[in-house]
């Protein structure tokens, strides 16, 4: 697997939060005015039984969901296939958080929870994905997957690290590594970090650091692992 040939192809940040505005009309064009005067472009909308859903395709992709269920509620800020480096991602979602901020105007607010989840590509230099993961990562035999009796088409491994006793703000982390159905020529990394402890009310919603551990774990031990592996 070439460490160096890593493609993103999805950035996304997710916050829990209470307490949440009633996501309605109201809501809705109100946030959709302050989107606009941060600077954010955006296509289709659509709102019903609670949820705010917000897409672009261009110049670059976005998508926004906003969705309450009574005093807890949810905002995702997501880009697949980006088309843009995690930087240029972050200030947009910087600039969500903004317009949600003043749209949603009911003081401060506790963040229950948040993940974030980077998802991404790397060439094996030809070799089909799960031939570089059976065999190489896993040193198996192509013998031994025989006995499945039928072509195996991809695979891959998934890792669950839950938080370590002491850490200040917990953190579970779950690595995909994976065959890309798609193209067999790719191997697909899914990095998700997820914090389940709340925080104090009136903790900013960042999602550039959540979205700079993630990258940060998958530059430095994820895609060593693999690499080290192969």
């Amino acid at each position: 697997m070439d460490t160096l040939s890593r493609k993103t192809i999805h950035m996304g940040v997710n916050f829990v939060l209470a307490p949440m505005p009633a996501v309605d009309s109201h809501f809705s064009l109100a946030f959709q005015r302050f989107l606009g005067e941060t600077g954010i472009e955006f296509g289709r909308v659509e709102l019903q039984d609670g949820q705010l859903s917000i897409f672009r395709d261009k110049p670059a992709p976005l998508g926004i969901k906003i969705a309450t269920g009574g005093p807890v509620g949810q905002l995702l800020i997501f880009a697949p296939l980006p088309e843009r480096p995690l930087a240029a991602f972050v200030a947009e979602a910087e600039k969500v958080v903004r317009a949600f901020e003043i749209a949603a105007s009911t003081g401060p607010r506790q963040l229950v929870s948040k993940d974030a989840t980077l998802r991404d590509l790397f060439d094996t230099g030809g070799v089909h994905a799960f031939q570089e993961i059976w065999e190489r990562f896993l040193e198996r035999t192509p013998e031994v997957l025989a006995m499945l009796g039928k072509e195996v088409l991809g695979g891959g491994l998934r890792f669950v690290m839950p938080p370590r006793e002491g850490e200040l703000d917990p953190v579970q982390i779950e690595l995909k590594i994976e065959s890309f159905l798609r193209d067999t020529s790719k191997v697909f990394f899914e990095t998700q970090f997820a914090w389940p402890q709340p925080s104090t009310p009136g903790s900013p919603i960042d999602p550039g650091a959540l979205l700079a551990s993630v990258d940060e774990y998958v530059q430095q031990v994820a895609s060593r692992f693999a690499g080290e592996t192969t």
